[in-house]
């Protein structure tokens, strides 16, 4: 550095060691869980679907008794995603985007990430990684799974009383709810 000149620093990564992570949970169990490194597109999301979820209702919702939740990123809602939903005749059931109490695998990953940062505080990727697999494999059971879920019927009925009662109160135009 030249005196007088200031010296630029680059900004520091806000979490050095990153890794993207696939999972779902049901009142049956959870799927297996995928780790990966890519960056996420229509085209992996597929994949993801075709090699985690897809066995995972065969095995666990043969009868086809279920509904298939996530957030609304762009991945998930794009054509070629409700293609797929509608060709392997998966239910899925479109949901607000990134809300923790309609969607129960967000408190899931809130879990998760306290659970790294407490207890196995990584140093490297292979260590974070085994971190993730260790929680899911050891902490959601079917139970715990069927807690998270069963969370967002507890709630879910509040949080359409309080948005009927504050539209009520703020709107003054009717208001239309369609069943789902």
């Amino acid at each position: 550095v030249k005196v007088g000149r200031d010296r630029i620093l680059k900004p520091a990564p806000k979490h050095a060691l990153k890794v993207h992570v696939w999972a779902g949970i049901s009142k049956r169990g959870a799927t297996n869980i995928c780790v990966f490194d890519e960056i996420m597109d229509g085209a992996l999301y597929i994949r993801i679907l075709q090699d985690f979820l897809l066995p995972f209702l065969t095995v666990y919702f043969p009868d086809e008794d279920y509904h298939f939740m996530q957030d609304n990123d762009p991945k998930h809602t794009s054509r070629v995603a409700k293609d797929f939903y509608t060709g392997k005749y998966i239910k899925w059931w479109p949901t607000p985007a990134s809300s923790a109490d309609f969607i129960p695998i967000e408190r899931v990953c809130r879990e998760l990430k306290h659970f790294i940062a407490r207890h196995v505080k990584p140093l490297t990727k292979r260590e974070l990684v085994d971190g993730i697999c260790s929680f899911w494999n050891q902490k959601m059971t079917p139970e715990k799974c069927s807690i998270y879920i069963g969370h967002t019927f507890t709630v879910l009925p509040k949080i359409v009383t309080k948005l009927f009662i504050y539209f009520s109160l703020h709107c003054d135009h009717m208001l239309y709810v369609n069943n789902i």
